[in-house]
């Protein structure tokens, strides 16, 4: 016969469906279905910590003011973010902003988690990164002492270096994984080159140029 039993874990209280069997002659309880905790919490509100119910910290007066002028801000981004800001200081979930707004419900709350941890600056935006430079400072200065040298150093039969040919050896050499003529000009009239000094550096907006130089 089956029957309820109640059993202490780390001070809470916990049901099981039990049965009495015999083994060896000796009485056993076997656990046959877990019921649940004997006191269940039954969560009555969302919890107020997660991105889909995250709401702004308390604003300080001063705050609510700079706010209250940037809804009638001229840029769009500002005036957004000040509205957003406001209405979750009244209670208002990310969902429900989002509608008002007619926007993404992701828009609130990057919003109000930007303004949480930087304040009244997470207003302006942010400017983008710049590229990350593909060459380095290093790159550049060992692409520059190859070019120092004459071809025949490398055991090239040319007597002057060329674009292409100079490109073509920096891949082949392995000082560069890969880069364009157009990159390599770029470096050496960086570093002071006169292109038009010598044939080498002849130069033609021909989209075929690069092939007859060849």
């Amino acid at each position: 016969m089956a029957y309820e039993r109640t059993k202490m874990i780390d001070g809470r209280a916990y049901r099981y469906l039990v049965k009495c069997i015999w083994i060896d002659g000796v009485p056993r309880q076997k656990i046959l279905k877990y019921l649940g905790p004997a006191e269940p919490v039954y969560k009555t509100e969302f919890a107020r910590n997660t991105n889909a119910s995250i709401f702004v910290r308390k604003l300080t007066d001063k705050e609510k003011n700079t706010l209250k002028t940037a809804v009638h801000s001229s840029s769009a981004f500002i005036k957004d973010r000040a509205k957003i800001i406001l209405l979750s200081s009244e209670g208002l979930f990310a969902r429900q902003i989002a509608e008002k707004l007619n926007c993404d419900a992701r828009k609130p709350r990057m919003a109000v988690m930007a303004f949480n941890s930087d304040g009244i600056i997470s207003l302006q935006r942010k400017k983008a990164k710049g590229a990350v430079p593909k060459f380095t400072k290093e790159d550049t200065m060992v692409i520059l002492i190859h070019f120092s040298k004459s071809p025949r150093d490398f055991s090239i039969p040319i007597s002057a270096w060329t674009l292409p040919k100079f490109r073509d050896h920096l891949v082949k050499s392995g000082v560069v994984r890969s880069i364009s003529v157009e990159k390599v000009r770029q470096i050496l009239l960086h570093a002071g080159a006169k292109l038009n000094r010598s044939k080498r550096w002849q130069y033609s907006p021909d989209k075929n140029f690069l092939k007859k130089k060849e």
